[in-house]
């Protein structure tokens, strides 16, 4: 109630005034209702696009350290398998010289960082005293044997990796793969250390506008961009949170605020874990950035607005008073009246469309006249129609009725040859009028007609005419419907114009198959045939189906009222060799099938 109250109300007053009313409060509302979602969607995709943007950063950097860090673990799993390296370390030597020769005969490590760049320096620590610091190979001494890294190696079946300094002239941490060497037929030891090399690392992770920072586990950073965050610790530590994959906003030592994806990679084991963090620093600066530029765009909007509707309030209004005396002028049918509002909007047009209603009612009112006296006329072609049908009905009655009196007649003369043909005759036109305009009859039906036919024609033409009829097996011609008068007339074409002009035995060979849910009829005789030109004029006056042209119409008859019932797929098609017959194929497809 207080719904219809308020608009009860508010039709009081004038057009203008309720434009002031209503549609300010719902234009600045919905405005700033819609305006301040978009900011805020835009905000949160730019952030979602921020986040993406760097996650997939981390997880290219993860992609690029997992086949470096993967590298370096077959190569040492190499090198534990390699017969050759356990012999060298597990042979105890008489001489530093022949020492030195068996290293410098192993050529694996030679040819292996030959190959591969991402490794910095290889090292094999042996606790077998007899084989010199040469080359790729250092003894571990009692100061060595006291680092955890040795100690470690030793208490552990499986690789581990650490942080180690690149040199002893550099400050520079590198990730280093420690792996003991088996030697399972010597009391010796060996420890594998592989330091995989910065440089390799930066030149293929340094491409992108991210700044990407790598740590293992908790030590401090052993990869980053920017060379002077080496060594120190990572913007914050690892976020724990179960989620492998994650982006957040932190604030820098600075006071800067960045977005920071964060991934982490397994290193094969239970104890190492690499940290990887993609940096935007200035993903925050141009999201604040969107938010005001945005935010700005709206207040601008609601301005503009409220000044618009001001304008298209005064000029509605005006324009409706217009409508208002175009309506009562039309009222008094002065239709001349609607040119003098000017313009091509809605307005404008409902005072011209108010004369075109006029003249379509006239219009129509004239067409429903029209139509009622075409119906009027057609039902008097109806009533027509259904007389001549009643008066068609009379004659065969007659027909009938005196081929039966013929019949008898002959017989009682005992000519009983005459007697037969006419009773053939009369159960061939029988079957002919009793199926003139049904749709459907059985293929048993359509088979006795036509032998009835035929043999109605053999009285006439003796051996020249004979039938043979095969149905395939599976095929229930009892059952089976399809539409009446289809096969007789192409019976009467190879007879006609296939077997009347022979001098030898005549046959035609009807056969009735089933290729899936297709029925195919076939008529072939072993007539004269047809010529080349003329078979293709035969084959085009049936596609072309000119209803002037009385030439085939048979066939074309027959053709039309396949496609029509059952569809364009099936028809009627000849083919014929002079000399040797004539072969037309029916294509049907009956429902029952």
């Amino acid at each position: 109630m207080a719904k219809w109250s308020f608009l009860k109300t508010l039709s009081r007053f004038s057009i203008r005034k309720q434009l002031f009313i209503i549609y300010i409060p719902i234009i600045f509302l919905s405005t700033l209702f819609i305006g301040g979602n978009l900011v805020y969607d835009s905000t949160q995709q730019l952030r979602e696009s921020y986040q993406n943007l760097a996650l997939t950063d981390s997880l290219r950097v993860r992609s690029i350290v997992f086949e470096s860090t993967k590298n370096l673990s077959n190569i040492a799993q190499l090198m534990s398998t390699d017969t050759d390296l356990r012999k060298l370390l597990g042979e105890h030597y008489t001489d530093e010289d022949e020492a030195m020769h068996a290293i410098t005969n192993y050529h694996y490590i030679d040819r292996m960082l030959s190959q591969d760049t991402s490794i910095y320096q290889l090292r094999v620590y042996t606790s077998n005293q007899t084989i010199p610091d040469y080359k790729y190979f250092r003894k571990i001494d009692e100061a060595t044997a006291q680092n955890d890294w040795v100690k470690t190696a030793l208490s552990r079946p499986d690789g581990f990796w650490q942080t180690a300094a690149a040199d002893a002239t550099t400050q520079l941490n590198l990730l280093t793969l420690y792996k003991r060497l088996p030697l399972p037929l010597s009391e010796e030891y060996a420890i594998l250390e592989l330091k995989l090399d910065y440089n390799f690392l930066r030149n293929r992770i340094n491409n992108s506008a991210y700044e990407d920072q790598l740590f293992l586990n908790d030590d401090p950073l052993f990869y980053s961009d920017d060379l002077h965050d080496l060594g120190s610790a990572a913007i914050m530590a690892y976020p724990d949170s179960g989620n492998e994959n994650q982006t957040t906003f932190v604030d820098t030592a600075d006071h800067k605020r960045v977005l920071l994806a964060a991934t982490s990679l397994s290193l094969g084991n239970d104890s190492d874990r690499i940290h990887i963090y993609s940096v935007d620093y200035d993903a925050a600066k141009n999201l604040k950035n969107n938010l005001l530029k945005w935010s700005s765009i709206l207040i601008l909007v609601l301005l503009t607005t409220f000044i618009l509707v001001i304008i298209f309030a005064n000029f509605f209004a005006a324009r409706v008073s217009r409508l208002q005396q175009a309506v009562f002028h039309a009222s008094q049918e002065d239709y001349d009246f609607f040119s003098n509002i000017a313009g091509e909007d809605e307005i404008s047009k409902i005072s011209l469309d108010f004369h075109t209603i006029i003249q379509r009612i006239k219009a129509n009112e004239e067409a429903i006249f029209q139509a009622q006296l075409k119906e009027q006329e057609f039902l008097n072609q109806q009533q027509q129609m259904e007389y001549n049908v009643l008066a068609s009905q009379i004659n065969p009655h007659f027909l009938f009725n005196t081929l039966e009196t013929i019949r008898m007649t002959a017989l009682k003369n005992q000519d009983r040859e005459a007697a037969d043909s006419i009773k053939l005759l009369s159960k061939s036109m029988r079957y002919t009028l009793d199926n003139e305009g049904r749709k459907l009859t059985s293929l048993a039906n359509e088979l006795q007609a036509i032998d009835i036919y035929t043999r109605i024609q053999k009285m006439r033409f003796g051996d020249r005419v004979n039938l043979k009829t095969a149905v395939a097996a599976g095929i229930d011609s009892d059952y089976l419907q399809i539409l009446p008068l289809l096969i007789q007339p192409l019976v009467e074409n190879a007879i006609t114009h296939g077997l009347e002009k022979l001098t030898r035995p005549g046959l035609i060979l009807l056969s009735v198959s089933r290729q899936a849910d297709i029925l195919r009829i076939e008529v072939k005789d072993n007539g004269v045939g047809i010529p080349t030109a003329e078979l293709e004029a035969l084959r085009k006056r049936i596609d072309d189906n000119d209803l002037e042209d009385s030439r085939s119409i048979g066939l074309r008859n027959v053709n039309n009222r396949i496609r029509m019932y059952y569809g364009r797929q099936c028809g009627l098609t000849i083919t014929s060799t002079p000399g040797a017959g004539t072969t037309v194929t029916l294509l049907l497809k009956p429902p029952s099938m």
